[in-house]
């Protein structure tokens, strides 16, 4: 039974160490007409076993309240429950980040 349980725990954390909820990431470019930015989350992630960085985020929206972001800037990001596009079934994807926040 331990045997099962490390297994099973193992699955598990690798699961939740997928699963986007928030992270900071890092401006790579902004798109001040759009109100969007390409970001770089700054947190790694297991795949297939081995830590990886994660891809760069393309043209994610920005809420209103940020002020017009700088490449290089440290912002914070939340990943929709559900798809922004409203198709398919993602959930918690890359895709469906928005910058919610600045760090000073």
């Amino acid at each position: 039974m331990a045997y099962a349980d490390q297994v099973f725990s193992q699955i598990l954390n690798e699961h939740l160490m997928n699963l986007h909820t928030a992270m900071p990431c890092r401006v790579t470019k902004y798109y001040p007409d759009e109100h969007k930015a390409d970001i770089k989350p700054l947190f790694s992630r297991i795949k297939g076993g081995e830590t990886q960085g994660y891809p760069e985020i393309k043209k994610a929206p920005c809420l209103k309240h940020i002020e017009p972001l700088e490449v290089g800037d440290e912002v914070f990001v939340v990943f929709a429950e559900r798809a922004l596009d409203y198709t398919g079934n993602r959930r918690h994807d890359l895709t469906d980040a928005v910058i919610v926040g600045q760090f000073l």
